[in-house]
């Protein structure tokens, strides 16, 4: 049985498992990223069942990207029938054509080959994995699930960029969410930010949202901040500020600069801001819909994008008693769902 800590459980290999339902919007997927020491990056999703309404708990797929040193992308999202794809649910095993993604703390493998892309990396944990029980606010009303299996890894192994292998090795992230309705219900926020910082000894997991207008634009936090291997506060009380909008490529508004500050005496207390440098992903998320459902979405709901950012940040934060300052860049995605 997983030991109860402060804030969540233990770890353990079923939290990484399959998490089957009879829902009709029921999804699951297996997120990772990576960022290279030689400027190459990737992120990518392997899928059961789609998270974008509308519901389609039969859909199996994979997306993932990787981008070069100077933004350009190689992106791919392939669909497989259901009798080609497979996951376990006492373990990390998931099978979606011939790419796999598998493995349990401390160590995952990664390989996918589409075209002239592909990769096989190898993940091994730097921090504890962190199964988090208490109840989460910036997912909103719904339930959805979140098992947070690697907050920092190392990673080794090689990238495929059109046709020419790389062998790289950097840093990376995986966790693992469900629900049984679509992902924009689920969380309830109109705009929801996720990223994370690796700072020295420091690790940084955080999440900021934006409800939507039914939950009066309430904002959202979340801040999961590890010392060297230890997860040692855990935090959602706190602001999110937007600010310098712009127009992407896709006509949609994305702010250019954010503003997100904790405030949890004795906990996590200070701000991280960011200001967007690159976006290197900008998705419509109802260009692939049909014409109705693309006009009722515009007109009714808004805009929903998705944008992945890279920003240079300012880090002021006292974790659990000591102040952590410094600057630097990251990376991180953001849900546009009005």
């Amino acid at each position: 049985m997983a030991t109860e800590k402060r804030w969540g459980r233990e770890f353990t290999p079923r939290d990484d498992g399959l998490h089957p339902s009879d829902a009709p919007g029921w999804w699951e997927w297996w997120y990772f990223d990576a960022d290279f020491e030689n400027g190459y990056t990737m992120a990518g999703t392997f899928h059961f069942g789609s998270p974008r309404p509308p519901g389609n708990r039969d859909a199996r797929f994979i997306e993932i990207a990787i981008y070069d040193p100077e933004g350009d992308k190689r992106s791919v999202r392939k669909r497989y029938p259901k009798e080609q794809c497979s996951a376990l649910e006492e373990t990390c095993k998931v099978v979606i054509g011939p790419n796999i993604f598998e493995g349990e703390i401390p160590k995952y493998h990664l390989y996918f080959s589409e075209g002239e892309q592909g990769c096989d990396l190898t993940y091994e944990n730097m921090v504890e994995g962190y199964f988090p029980t208490i109840p989460i606010d910036v997912f909103g009303e719904a339930h959805v699930g979140w098992a947070n299996s690697a907050a920092r890894a190392k990673i080794t192994g090689t990238i495929t960029w059109d046709n020419k292998t790389i062998e790289v090795k950097g840093n990376g992230y995986h966790d693992h969410n469900w629900s049984d309705i679509p992902l924009s219900e689920a969380a309830g926020t109109g705009n929801s930010f996720f990223g994370r910082l690796c700072y020295g000894d420091w690790t940084f997991v955080w999440g900021a949202g934006q409800k939507l207008r039914r939950f009066n634009h309430h904002s959202t936090r979340l801040m999961m901040a590890y010392k060297k291997d230890k997860l040692v506060a855990f935090a959602q009380n706190g602001n999110l500020a937007m600010a310098d909008y712009s127009i992407s490529n896709l006509g949609i508004d994305y702010p250019q600069s954010v503003m997100l500050r904790w405030d949890e005496p004795g906990l996590v207390e200070g701000e991280l801001s960011f200001k967007v440098k690159q976006v290197i992903e900008a998705m419509d998320l109802v260009s692939r819909l049909k014409p109705f459902q693309r006009w009722y979405a515009n007109t009714f709901v808004g805009r929903p994008a998705y944008y992945r950012y890279r920003f240079d940040y300012d880090l002021d934060l006292t974790i659990v008693g000591e102040r952590v300052t410094g600057k630097g860049s990251s990376w991180c995605e953001h849900h546009k769902l009005v």
